[in-house]
């Protein structure tokens, strides 16, 4: 397949090119979103970082998304709006500290007991030589403009975008809203830990929540099968669909009954349709090198194109039908205006 073929522009059609053909766009104001992260998970990172990182970024750690430090190079500080670059240098006995951390994972990644912060590490030679710290935060309200589609999920979600997109950051929200529904019968099963923390510890935004840490992706495939033969959850949250095995374990658990919401790496349907690296997502579309094969395992698919930008496919099977047939799948456009910093609360609201 070389490209999706658009239909002709009517005066009532909109498309997003090589996305969706948007039968409805919904144009929301400015909605309240709130940062329920607490001060204390800060105060643990801070502490965990080199003095001279701490003194920079200390001021204005709620506006960070990601600190880069690297043995020799300048700091690096990724803001919402902003990615600068400061005269801070560490050394190797720095970068050493770094290194004693905790018990950094096969995959290179570090979380924090009760917070939703995650370190990433690359060695040269045996040492440490790049650290990242992903600073996360809790927002509720993120997925209140999709409720009306989540109310009523009953058959699965795949929740798709590009990486930075903000996928990680509404699956938690939406796990808020399903959750309402759902309570203990929606298990997390949390492949880095970032869905809702690391360790024993689990984050305030757990609430009624099943949680199933995993921390090691190589290990997410042995504990999808456990968590849907042992405990017969009806539904089952996944973040990273990155691997064959995982793809099979859904698509397994899907026919005992349970349904999944789940994040995937892709830029629209036709890029998952086309995805070739190990055909990881084919068995949750239900496709093989022929074409497709049966319904995909979800029903309801929402592309994350940034904050406040989503693309709603209400019908999956009819969407990946159109991308089969080389056609702009049909899609919901919501967009919601952005207006400003979004407020912090240390408590969780109620409604």
């Amino acid at each position: 397949m070389t490209g999706l073929l658009s239909p002709p522009l009517s005066s009532e059609t909109r498309i997003i090119p090589g996305i969706a053909r948007v039968t409805r766009h919904i144009d929301l104001p400015p909605q309240p979103i709130y940062d329920i992260s607490t001060d204390e998970e800060f105060e643990a990172l801070l502490r965990m970082l080199p003095d001279k990182v701490r003194r920079v970024v200390a001021p204005r750690i709620r506006e960070i998304e990601e600190i880069k430090m690297q043995a020799f190079g300048p700091l690096e500080v990724l803001y919402r709006h902003a990615h600068l670059h400061y005269p801070v240098y560490l050394d190797m006995d720095e970068m050493a500290l770094l290194d004693s951390l905790g018990q950094w994972r096969a995959d290179g990644r570090l979380g924090m007991e009760g917070t939703l912060h995650r370190f990433g590490r690359l060695d040269t030679m045996q040492h440490t030589s790049v650290v990242t710290v992903r600073v996360a935060k809790a927002f509720e309200g993120l997925a209140e403009p999709l409720r009306p589609w989540l109310k009523t999920a009953d058959n699965g979600l795949i929740i798709m975008g590009l990486p930075g997109a903000g996928k990680t950051a509404l699956l938690r929200d939406c796990l808020r809203i399903l959750g309402e529904r759902f309570g203990g019968r929606l298990f997390v099963n949390d492949s880095s830990n970032e869905i809702l923390g690391d360790g024993f510890r689990p984050h305030p935004t757990t609430g009624l929540l099943s949680r199933v840490p995993i921390g090691d992706p190589a290990l997410q495939f042995s504990k999808l099968n456990q968590t849907v033969k042992n405990f017969q959850p009806r539904w089952m949250a996944v973040d990273e669909v990155s691997a064959p095995d995982d793809a099979r374990a859904i698509a397994y658990a899907r026919s005992r009954g349970v349904r999944a919401i789940m994040t995937w790496h892709a830029g629209s349907l036709q890029s998952a349709y086309d995805e070739q690296e190990e055909k990881t997502l084919w068995p949750l579309i239900r496709r093989n090198e022929h074409g497709l094969t049966g319904p995909p395992v979800a029903s309801l698919g929402i592309l994350v194109r940034g904050r406040g930008a989503y693309v709603v496919f209400e019908d999956l099977e009819d969407g990946f039908k159109s991308v089969a047939r080389q056609e702009l799948p049909a899609g919901v456009q919501v967009s919601v205006a952005q207006a400003g910093r979004w407020t912090h609360r240390e408590l969780t609201l109620t409604g």
